[in-house]
């Protein structure tokens, strides 16, 4: 299990580097508004994803998970921010911060299912439901810079 969540979280880094790099490549024709949307969706789901990795893979201790959620949220948002106008910078800090910030309660919640009064039956299936939500934030993540990436195009 460890490998699998491991190998995730190293898949969506990747991810976001390889993203990064095809769109500073071609962040010249961007519009404003494109630039600010990109910036919104590409840093939220990111983050969002990054940081429910982490709170199953790393510290025991909620708060340091979501504080070392947030920088790294903050700074996928800075750098796909950055790629057009400070609006987009500050859009793309903010949804990279509240997306990793959602990220870690997910993740909180998936590995402790007692904290929204469900019922001991979802016990059983931690490590089960682990593996699917990793799995489906990978996807969501790949089909949104695939998204992206053909709005780019057209």
């Amino acid at each position: 299990m460890l490998f699998f969540l491991g190998g995730t979280f190293i898949i969506n880094l990747l991810i976001f580097v390889i993203a990064y790099k095809v769109l500073y490549n071609k962040r010249k024709l961007f519009s404003d508004r494109y630039g600010m949307v990109m910036a919104m969706c590409t840093s939220g789901i990111l983050s969002l994803n990054i940081g429910m990795s982490i709170e199953f893979l790393f510290f025991n201790s909620l708060s340091l998970n979501a504080w070392f959620a947030a920088v790294i949220g903050g700074a996928i948002g800075i750098c796909f921010g950055s790629l057009v106008k400070f609006q987009s910078l500050l859009s793309g800090f903010f949804h990279g911060v509240v997306g990793s910030m959602m990220g870690i309660m997910l993740g909180a919640i998936v590995k402790n299912p007692a904290l929204c009064s469900l019922p001991a039956s979802y016990l059983m299936s931690v490590n089960e439901n682990i593996f699917i939500f990793s799995l489906f934030g990978t996807v969501l993540v790949i089909m949104t810079f695939c998204l992206v990436y053909y709005s780019l195009i057209v």
